[in-house]
């Protein structure tokens, strides 16, 4: 049994607050990564709070940092060989607003390129949530705001009309990186939202000034009695200026040779990516062969095989794949519950264990507080509280509450795309698994969905018809 972490009475009811005394200095998150550090400094302005909780548990920060520049299409889309950085933060601010997350809103409100560095949609992001009241945004926004906020919900929200209104405003490459940015601020909604990170002070600073008349407000991300201590720590630290040309060409290298090692271990080639992912998960999900952008593929491949099907960390494979069961089951998407539950028998899990787990249990245990944690952690906002962070501190080192953390919001990424883009049919292997177990668990004994195929015709005649 893990360590249990100390709180003491009357501490703040956050994971963020009962870590705090795990986390990793800046100075030495800089000394081991410093061209990730500085890359994530240059597009935000801040060093953020959350890489030091991610390292707690070494392979999340890795996780973190190959997800971002491929999600967010860094540098081709900070280049403009993509869609506008403006469009890209456009997406990422009003889908973290609509999830409730004051953290990540705070965040990408005034995420900036690479070359530009931070702030510079921040004055036009501030009206999105009332886009239509005002001048700033034409009909391709606004329809790009309206399934942003859809898909930030959970359950999620959209529907054929969100994908007719992008597919009449986008080329299908445009419209993939729309949907792979809200996508991301799947994993980091849940992520940091779970966890209660709090807000640096620049970022704070920001977001009263220029959000707050949104009623944006830091809720459980800044506690004055709390994390005072945290915000004058900041306020005493440089986060340096923005790169010029020789710094910037010297990290993007250092970027570059960062992936090229933590993205070792996963195919590089779309057919080998789709047999590493046969023997190692059992089938190919269809999400990984409908993305177009190959770097993705391989992320997401990253987050299956080597974070929820590894055993690199010490919270059981199967108990993983179980918490994303019952959050898959919370947000009602029935292809990835059938797809968790598939993966966690085949590592072990009984059926009788994953029903229990859909009800939640005044019973003690590890397992208990990581489905509890499960249940309030799939919803939007999270519902992450005094309980759950007594549970999870009470069975789980630091290290494995974040592995618990980033499996969580494996499920919240891949909770949004699939949402986006349902489909009709299991996965041959995932068929037979449901028909043989599909009634025990719940789960839809046929189809996922009756709509997947409708869409996807539908939107491609508004493509063509404009």
């Amino acid at each position: 049994m893990a360590t249990k972490i100390e709180t003491p009475v009357g501490a703040k009811p956050t994971l963020e607050y009962a870590l705090r005394p795990h986390a990793v200095s800046r100075e030495v998150l800089v000394e081991r990564y410093r061209p990730v550090m500085m890359m994530v400094r240059q597009i935000l302005g801040v060093v953020p709070h959350a890489m030091s909780y991610f390292e707690i548990w070494p392979p999340a920060f890795t996780t973190y940092s190959v997800l971002v520049p491929s999600f967010l299409d860094i540098p081709r889309c900070d280049l403009g060989r993509g869609i506008s950085p403006d469009l890209r933060s456009l997406v990422l601010y009003v889908a973290s607003r609509s999830y409730g997350c004051s953290y990540c809103a705070a965040h990408s409100a005034g995420i900036g390129t690479v070359f530009r560095g931070p702030g510079g949609s921040l004055a036009r992001n501030k009206e999105a949530l009332d886009a239509e009241a005002c001048n700033l945004f034409g009909a391709a926004d606004i329809a790009a705001i309206n399934y942003a906020t859809a898909v930030g919900r959970i359950p999620s929200e959209v529907t054929l009309d969100h994908r007719v209104g992008l597919a009449r405003h986008y080329s299908e490459t445009h419209e993939e990186a729309i949907v792979l940015a809200a996508t991301l601020m799947g994993f980091l909604n849940c992520a940091m939202d779970t966890l209660g990170m709090v807000l640096e002070w620049g970022v704070l600073k920001n977001a009263q000034q220029y959000l707050t008349p949104s009623a944006w407000q830091p809720a459980q991300n800044y506690v004055e009695a709390y994390d005072r201590e945290v915000i004058d720590a900041d306020k005493n630290t440089d986060d340096g200026e923005t790169l010029g040309p020789l710094a910037l060409a010297r990290t993007m290298a250092g970027i570059i040779a960062y992936d090229r090692g933590a993205l070792e271990g996963v195919a590089g080639r779309p057919a080998r990516i789709y047999a590493q992912l046969r023997e190692t998960m059992g089938f190919v999900p269809y999400y990984i062969e409908r993305i177009e952008r190959v770097s993705t593929k391989r992320v997401i491949t990253h987050c299956l095989v080597e974070r929820l099907q590894s055993d690199a960390g010490s919270v059981a494979i199967w108990l993983k794949h179980a918490v994303c069961f019952v959050a898959a089951k919370k947000s009602n998407n029935p292809l990835l519950a059938a797809h968790f539950a598939y993966w966690a028998v085949r590592a072990g899990a009984t059926l009788k264990r994953l029903t229990s787990a859909l009800v939640p249990s005044e019973d003690q245990g590890r397992d208990v507080a990581a489905f509890m944690f499960a249940h309030a952690g799939a919803t939007s906002p999270a519902t992450v509280g005094a309980a759950e962070v007594a549970g999870l501190t009470s069975y789980f080192s630091p290290a494995e509450i974040i592995e618990l953390v980033v499996a969580l919001s494996i499920h919240g990424l891949l909770n949004r795309y699939t949402s986006t883009y349902p489909v009709d049919s299991y996965e041959p292997e995932v068929e037979a698994f449901v028909a043989e177990h599909g009634e025990a668990l719940g789960l839809k004994p046929a189809v996922p969905c009756t709509h997947g195929t409708s869409w996807d015709q539908q939107a491609a005649k508004a493509r063509l018809t404009g």
